[in-house]
């Protein structure tokens, strides 16, 4: 009698076994979704650090109350300080790194290599250099005034990350999401 104790006992660890393989295969859609979410909050907090201090960069009277001037040219993430000259590049890390920005904070945990200088985000050539109180747009159809800064997109993501979604900081710090 004990062979026979013994093969029921091996069918019924093979039934479990596959019982807990396939809740697990219907548990992974939902653990490789909240792994996503996860993510986009975890650069949704960088962002708003990254405002945070762009807002302390503006606000400090030692930059003339300007906003950083960093913006990308082309398709890159290359940096150019107009006051500096045209030849000069000035990365994000440069200008905020005394505001408490690191490299890690501008990497966006969904990007698996990303840029060295500059991180995972497009920054906005909009604000570069640009008084603090009111930001102006230079645009084939004129000249805008923009008094709300709120308006005005820092830096985003680079494409759609985020099961669809983007992420875009704005000038007062404030971080939109948008489908």
């Amino acid at each position: 009698m004990r062979p026979r104790t013994r093969a029921f006992t091996l069918v019924e660890l093979l039934v479990v076994v596959a019982i807990i393989g396939m809740l697990a295969s219907l548990l992974m859609p939902s653990i490789q979704s909240a792994i996503g979410k996860a993510k986009a909050i975890k650069c949704t907090g960088n962002l708003r650090q990254i405002g945070v201090a762009v807002v302390n960069y503006a606000t400090d009277p030692a930059n003339g109350n300007q906003f950083p001037p960093v913006y990308n040219t082309g398709d890159t993430n290359a940096a150019v300080s107009e006051t500096a000259g045209s030849n000069s590049q000035l990365q994000p890390l440069q200008c905020l790194s005394n505001y408490g920005v690191t490299l890690a904070l501008l990497t966006c945990p969904t990007d698996p290599s990303p840029d060295p200088s500059y991180g995972s985000y497009l920054w906005s050539p909009v604000i570069q250099g640009e008084d603090l109180g009111t930001v102006t747009i230079y645009s084939p159809r004129g000249i805008f005034t923009v008094s709300d800064p709120g308006r005005i997109a820092i830096c985003t993501d680079k494409g759609l990350p985020h099961l669809g979604k983007l992420h875009v900081l704005r000038a007062d710090g404030h971080v939109d999401v948008r489908p």
